[in-house]
């Protein structure tokens, strides 16, 4: 589920990997600033000069959280959606008489394909939103000419980046 195309996603992942090496090299070249003195035996000058790195462990500790967080939550929260797709609905709701289907390459759009007469192949283009839990239809009823130009068309106006044939099983044609 995590999308690199996806901006908040790309932000948050290098945001994440800053703060996090910010964290380990404050860290490590902290570690011997103040010597090898025993917690009791800090005094008021040491403590002072420690609080600087201490701070920004601190700041970057935090930020390496949220934003492992704000990356985590969704793919978290979306997980039994996800589950229940590819259990139950990817090959849910299949129009009548589809010889194959088309699906891009995360296969949350899918285009029901069969082929006309004279007419050419006729598609219906679906996408499946994981909220509502149902298929939603873009297109109904698009008439194309030529097979093979199924695939451009779909990449094209529907943005598919790669396609997946399947065929239909026979119990739904």
């Amino acid at each position: 589920m995590f999308d690199f195309k996806n901006k908040k996603s790309r932000i948050c992942f290098v945001g994440m990997l800053i703060s996090l090496a910010i964290l380990l090299i404050v860290f490590y070249a902290t570690d011997g600033l103040l010597g090898d003195k025993e917690f009791s035996e800090y005094t008021h000058d040491d403590w002072s000069i420690a609080m600087l790195p201490l701070s920004i462990i601190i700041v970057s500790g935090v930020l390496t959280l949220a934003f492992a967080l704000i990356i985590i939550i969704p793919m978290i929260w979306k997980y039994p959606a996800l589950m229940d797709y590819v259990a139950n609905r990817k090959f849910a709701d299949i129009d009548f008489g589809t010889e194959f289907l088309v699906f891009d390459h995360n296969e949350f759009k899918r285009a029901c394909c069969r082929s006309e007469s004279q007419s050419g192949l006729w598609i219906s283009i679906k996408e499946y939103d994981l909220n509502s839990k149902q298929w939603k239809v873009l297109e109904e009823g698009r008439y194309i000419e030529n097979a093979d130009d199924v695939a451009i068309v779909l990449q094209e106006d529907y943005k598919y980046d790669k396609v997946k044939f399947y065929r239909t099983p026979n119990y739904l044609q």
